[in-house]
């Protein structure tokens, strides 16, 4: 079956992508700029998120979409707008066109970022965004909603933590996703039978956790593998009082991850 990534040369995507070589015989890159180190199977194809006639020819044929495309921060408002909410609406409606089975949506924990870091919660929660990056994930995982219920695609939205190679702070020992765990989690994604419209958290099994995520573990039949606290003794300070960090911030414009 075929699959196809935007935003596959960024920097998520470059990893997830390099864990999984070989695993799908055909593999279709969207990409702003050509020159992407191709891995086995990959074919890459220039072009963005704001050609739906483009997107819609790219996804014929194609089984699953794994939609990383956008702007990965804090930006202006006119910014997130055409990257992360008019692109977004263009991949889910080329989907719809050409007949996609399943878009896998890189949501974030910023979605629900305004949530008390003492308040524990799950994936049925409204959303609760932090900032207009936070918003247009919040919006992405409705608009998928509406694909889902009205047009039959099935919808898998991962709310990402701290994609890093190991935690950065207080805060990442609470939303740390480990490399391989996000690999994994990806690929059972891809390939878990009947997922309907689903969220899941991708974070590890951090002790730490602010996220409920048994449900979207079981839906996926995932089970991650690492977990911050072996970083614990280097980060002693507080959690900041709020899920999204310095997102919540009214003067924050962009910088943290």
């Amino acid at each position: 079956m075929a699959i196809m990534y935007t935003g596959g040369a960024g920097r998520l995507g470059t990893i997830v992508r390099a864990g999984l070589e070989g695993v799908y015989p055909d593999v279709r890159l969207l990409v702003m700029e050509p020159g992407t180190a191709l891995l086995k199977g990959e074919t890459e194809f220039v072009g963005t998120l704001a050609d739906l006639d483009l997107l819609t020819e790219l996804c014929k044929d194609v089984d699953t979409i794994v939609h990383l495309g956008g702007i990965a921060d804090e930006r202006s408002f006119p910014l997130i707008l055409e990257n992360n909410i008019v692109g977004t609406y263009n991949l889910f409606e080329a989907a719809r066109r050409a007949n996609v089975r399943r878009v896998i949506f890189a949501s974030s924990n910023h979605a629900i970022g305004f949530f008390p870091s003492d308040t524990k919660i799950d994936n049925e929660v409204l959303p609760r965004p932090d900032s207009y990056y936070g918003a247009s994930k919040a919006f992405g995982e409705t608009l998928g909603r509406l694909y889902h219920d009205k047009w039959g695609i099935e919808v898998v939205n991962l709310r990402i933590g701290s994609f890093r190679d190991a935690p950065g702070d207080t805060r990442q020992l609470s939303t740390w996703i480990s490399h391989r765990d996000m690999t994994s989690l990806l690929q059972r994604s891809i390939d878990a039978p009947d997922v309907g419209y689903l969220i899941a958290y991708g974070v590890s099994a951090n002790t730490r956790s602010y996220w409920d995520n048994e449900a979207g573990m079981k839906a996926l039949d995932w089970q991650p593998l690492d977990n911050a606290e072996s970083w614990a003794d280097q980060f002693p300070g507080e959690t900041p009082p709020y899920q999204g960090g310095g997102y919540v911030d009214p003067d924050y414009t962009g910088g943290l991850w």
